[in-house]
């Protein structure tokens, strides 16, 4: 099923002439580069609205980013409206990539969410940069069983 915010964003790529499939499928390079770009784009401008610098330490050169490589300082200025403006943004370019993806939104992000509550089990606990570590048990979402079942559904309806 689709959220009313998928569909007000399918409108939206719709009118920008966005290819939308009608079932799970992985689009083209092309398409693909767009959706991380839009991504990378929204989610650095929501940083550095938050006032936080991001800088990656490599000895090697560029040679792709790593979440262990990055560095995060404070970069003095923020801004509430432009952070919020981010979020939504992220959450539009998000849902637009699970649309041009071909996935309904909803039962996915259900599993993922119920997944994310599970993480606080026995023996799960906070690190020192205050992410929570899930516990040694934890089973992970089963985003393939509902992409699965929703390729099965398109192919029922073809």
């Amino acid at each position: 099923m689709k959220s009313e915010h998928q569909i007000r964003v399918e409108e939206f790529m719709r009118r920008a002439e966005q290819e939308l499939p009608s079932g799970p499928s992985m689009p083209s390079q092309y398409i693909r580069t767009l959706r991380a770009r839009l991504i990378l784009e929204e989610a650095l401008e929501t940083v550095q609205a938050l006032g936080v610098a991001v800088h990656l330490e490599s000895s090697y050169g560029l040679v792709g980013v790593y979440i262990a490589g990055l560095r995060y300082f404070s970069a003095g200025d923020h801004d509430l409206v432009e952070a919020v403006d981010g979020c939504c943004d992220l959450r539009v370019v998000t849902t637009g990539t699970l649309s041009a993806l071909g996935v309904q939104d909803e039962s996915v992000q259900k599993i993922v969410d119920d997944a994310n509550l599970r993480k606080f089990g026995p023996g799960s606990y906070k690190d020192v940069d205050g992410k929570w570590i899930k516990p040694p048990d934890f089973v992970p979402p089963q985003e393939a069983l509902v992409l699965e079942l929703q390729q099965q559904a398109q192919a029922a309806r073809v």
